[in-house]
This record gives structure tokens, sequence and C-alpha cells, in this order.
């Protein structure tokens, strides 16, 4: 069984959920101290009404502290203003009156905690992609389950994985050899962007799954994600 584990990003790309289309069993992983170079954590990156790749951030500024712990602003004003963004930005899309009104409520959903508010808004787009992976988060293994390639190697072995499916940019920490030792097969996911139409000449890829939906609408998005 295929295995693989990835922090709860802020409307990621559609590579993240090629990850989880291609996994058997997907774990949140919430548990690791956020990064100092958060690109993608908290923020998305769209393309504006001036076809130039801008990010959306949740003002959460650059606290080092476990992603399990970081809490949502209490003020919304910062939702209103990336609302206002992905409108100007999208308004003359083909599929804007189907999707807008998703993203707005998506956005406007009150969670005290990043990692729910984040995990709601990618739970829903598995079920609008009809990606039927069986979906964990690591929170919900009341065990200590360690640090790096040892947490990984622990969370693979309690939902009964064999293989794990790592993304590229861990290949400078994953131990093949500890993987092997604890009879797990690792791959990499080598995910190639899929072009699709978007309002610029020139495709540009690592743009946020809110790209991808203004643009093709579910039913071409899941299609775009399966072929």
């Amino acid at each position: 069984m295929i295995v693989s584990i990835h922090p709860p990003n802020f409307f990621p790309w559609l590579g993240y959920f090629d990850k989880i289309n291609k996994t058997e069993t997907f774990i949140f992983l919430t548990s690791s101290l956020r990064s100092k170079n958060d690109k993608y954590l908290t923020r998305t990156k769209i393309l504006n009404n001036n076809l130039k790749p801008q990010y959306l951030s949740i003002p959460l500024g650059n606290r080092q502290i476990l992603i399990n712990q970081l809490t949502m602003p209490t003020n919304d004003k910062w939702k209103l203003k990336l609302l206002n963004i992905i409108k100007e930005s999208y308004r003359n899309s083909y599929y804007f009156d189907e999707i807008y009104n998703d993203i707005e409520g998506l956005l406007m959903h009150k969670y005290e905690y990043f990692a729910d508010f984040s995990i709601n808004i990618i739970n829903f787009f598995i079920l609008k992609f009809n990606i039927d992976t069986e979906i964990y988060v690591d929170s919900d293994f009341d065990q200590s389950l360690g640090e790096s390639n040892q947490r990984n190697i622990t969370l693979c072995k309690i939902v009964g994985g064999n293989i794990y499916l790592s993304g590229n940019g861990a290949k400078v920490y994953n131990d093949n050899n500890f993987f092997k030792d604890n009879s797990l097969n690792l791959i990499y996911q080598d995910y190639v962007p899929q072009i699709y139409k978007q309002s610029s000449n020139q495709f540009i890829p690592g743009l946020s799954i809110i790209d991808v939906i203004f643009n093709c609408g579910y039913k071409a998005a899941e299609n775009l994600l399966k072929q």
C-alpha cells in the first residue's frame, strides 16, 4: 500500500492533489515545525488581473512553531482582501459564477487553528475531484511519532503501508537505507505540471488550485488530475 504525508498547504497547487490521488492513504502532517522558508504552507499563488503571478497569504507572521499550534488571525479583514483580489483576477473566467461562492465559503469559514482551516479546504477539493484515497491527520494517532524520517516511517507502519511516496524536495534529507531497514520502499512523485488554458498567453506552472478551477471547472480539473 502506497502512503504519502504532507503538511496542509493553503489552497495548494494541482501537484499536491496528484500526490494524494496517487496514494491509497494520505496523512496530513501537522506535528512538524513550520519551515523558516514558508513558501507554500500559508500562502498560495494565483494569476492576478494584470496577468502576473501574485501570492495570497494568511497573515501569520514568521513564528517558527509546530504547524498544529498556528492560530488563525481573529480579524477577517485579510479574508475580504483576498476575496477582492480573487474576484478581480477571475471575474471574466468562464467558471466564475460556479466557483466563486465556493471559494468565498471556504475562506470565510472560521477555525481557531490554521491546520483545521487548511485541511477543510483540501478535503473540499478531494470530494470535488472524486479522490477515493483514505485520509488521516497525524493527530489521529495517539502515540509518539518521532521526527523527520522516523516520523514518516512510523506513520507508514501505523496505517499498514509498505511504499512511501515522497516529494522530490525531500531527497536532500530522506535516508534511503533507513527506509529499507524498515521494509519500506521509498519512491518519488516526479510530478509534471499539466498544461491547461490560462488567462495568460504563456502557461505559468505552479499556480494555486484556485487558478485551475476558475479556468477549467471542477470536472476538467479532475480530468487533468487523473489523465
